[in-house]
């Protein structure tokens, strides 16, 4: 989340960015690398069975709907609203999820190489969970820079581990629900009803999305904004921390009020 400075903890102010993403703390800890810290303070939230928090025992536990329900409690319970939400990767399924069912407690969203709002259609005869499975039994065998998939070369090597380290380590449930549920969305055919500002980041290099389906995953997206780092994998926060935090301000300075006033105007 991002808010002024100069509330700190005192005050909820009216300009807060949650960011939802995969859920791992040191990804998390990379999302704020580069944020624009002068007016902003980023709050990341460890989704359950991420980083320190707890993980329920069924596989049921995990997912989309889950995750944004979460995020809701989270939220009501602290009383925010009229905040940006952004989600990386799978987070992105999340924040759109989100966004669907909360609208009146956002300012914007931001999707950063996000899954497809309509999941993945797999072959006929095909087994979901079986195919899920296989899928994430090889993740603790595949090499960190693989899981991690960063292109850039000043990414320090101290953090490109710890994010390893938090993937391959969460539990399989986790992953196995997680990636169930992003498979089976079918949200494409709500999109229509977002009425906030929408901004799509992706990466041209991206093995994990490629770049092909991600521009289709945007085509999705009424009216939403695009921007494709070129030579950026799947963590545009780990190759170009200081041109993302510049796109966010712009995001949260100049288009989510210009579309404000749009909407009041009308």
């Amino acid at each position: 989340m991002l808010r002024p400075d100069s509330v700190l903890d005192t005050v909820i102010p009216k300009d807060w960015d949650v960011v939802a993403g995969g859920g791992h703390q040191a990804y998390f800890s990379a999302q704020m690398r580069g944020r624009p810290a002068d007016r902003y303070t980023t709050i990341a939230v460890c989704n359950r069975g991420a980083g320190a928090s707890d993980a329920p025992p069924e596989v049921s536990d995990f997912g989309v709907e889950v995750f944004a329900s979460d995020l809701h409690e989270l939220v009501t319970q602290l009383g925010w609203r009229d905040f940006t939400l952004m989600g990386h990767s799978l987070g992105g399924a999340t924040t759109t999820r989100f966004a669907l069912d909360h609208p009146e407690l956002l300012k914007g969203i931001v999707l950063l190489n996000p899954a497809d709002p309509d999941g993945v259609e797999l072959p006929p005869g095909v087994n979901a969970e079986e195919a899920i499975g296989n899928l994430v039994a090889a993740i603790p065998s595949q090499t960190t820079a693989f899981n991690v998939d960063a292109a850039g070369t000043n990414v320090p090597a101290d953090l490109i581990e710890a994010l390893g380290r938090d993937i391959a380590n969460a539990p399989e449930r986790r992953l196995l629900g997680s990636l169930l549920s992003v498979f089976a969305q079918r949200m494409g055919d709500q999109l229509d009803r977002l009425t906030m500002p929408v901004l799509f980041v992706g990466g041209d290099i991206d093995r994990m999305i490629a770049p092909a389906t991600q521009l289709a995953s945007w085509a999705k997206y009424p009216a939403a904004g695009l921007h494709m780092f070129h030579g950026v994998g799947h963590s545009p926060n780990l190759d170009r921390p200081n041109e993302l935090a510049a796109l966010l301000r712009q995001f949260i300075e100049e288009t989510i009020p210009a579309r404000t006033r749009q909407l009041e105007e009308a």
